[in-house]
């Protein structure tokens, strides 16, 4: 993590829910500021926003020019959503005023927020705030990790009383993909998360890495039809 945590650590650490296993859930992750992409994904879909319910992995603002109203969508829609690293950047800038951040910031993506007023993004600060670093979702008889990525050696139900260490681990950690290294990833049966840049979604032991936005289009994923391939593959162990 390259930038200070000041902002963030007000935001919560884990948000625990359960949603009916026969509600469609649909999980994406780094739109980079594209409405039109998610738009897309949706519409083939068939997604109900009345019916189903979608979960963001973070990394939606930035690089795009759709922040605004990619967020404000998340709002109307009541969809569940977990900070990314380019939210931190963003809060650490806005909220804070920390200038390295903003440096950062405006470095990737940022500068789309030139555009927009003082009291737009103070409403947006304020709502991302309350979004959670992780998820913990029960769902068709699974317990479900998501997050905006995932370092090496990691527990659900015993996570670090240090929250810089928390938004370090599950915000900006790369080694788990760049070096396909696994530990452990208890107190789940299997999570699902973004960040790191993939042609295609592919899994390290129980954790799934979805992040194909740099390729050209974002994933998005039907929670039933991840479950059950993660139930086919620990059905190919036994």
């Amino acid at each position: 993590m390259k930038i200070s945590a000041e902002a963030i650590l007000s935001a919560p650490r884990c948000q625990r829910i359960s949603i009916d296993g026969d509600k469609r859930v649909y999980v994406v992750s780094d739109l980079d500021a594209n409405y039109t992409n998610l738009q897309d994904l949706l519409d083939r879909a068939s997604f109900d926003p009345k019916k189903d319910r979608l979960i963001s992995l973070g990394d939606v603002v930035d690089r795009g020019k759709d922040s605004v109203q990619l967020l404000q969508y998340f709002k109307d829609i009541g969809a569940l959503m977990v900070l990314g690293n380019h939210e931190h950047i963003m809060l650490e800038s806005l909220v804070c005023q920390n200038q390295e951040a903003m440096r950062i910031w405006l470095q990737n993506g940022g500068r789309w927020h030139l555009d927009e007023t003082a009291e737009k993004l103070q409403v947006l600060c304020q709502w991302l705030l309350k979004q959670p670093l992780s998820i913990v979702l029960e769902y068709q008889s699974h317990k479900i990790g998501l997050s905006h990525t995932l370092p090496v050696d990691w527990h659900w139900d015993d996570l670090p009383d240090d929250k810089l260490e928390l938004v370090s681990a599950l915000l900006w950690d790369r080694e788990r993909v760049k070096k396909r290294t696994h530990i452990s990833n208890n107190g789940v049966d299997f999570s699902i998360h973004g960040h790191n840049s993939t042609q295609v979604p592919f899994w390290i032991a129980n954790s799934y890495h979805i992040d194909t936005s740099y390729y050209g289009r974002p994933t998005l994923v039907e929670l039933s039809s991840v479950v059950r391939k993660y139930d086919s593959i620990i059905k190919l162990k036994k």
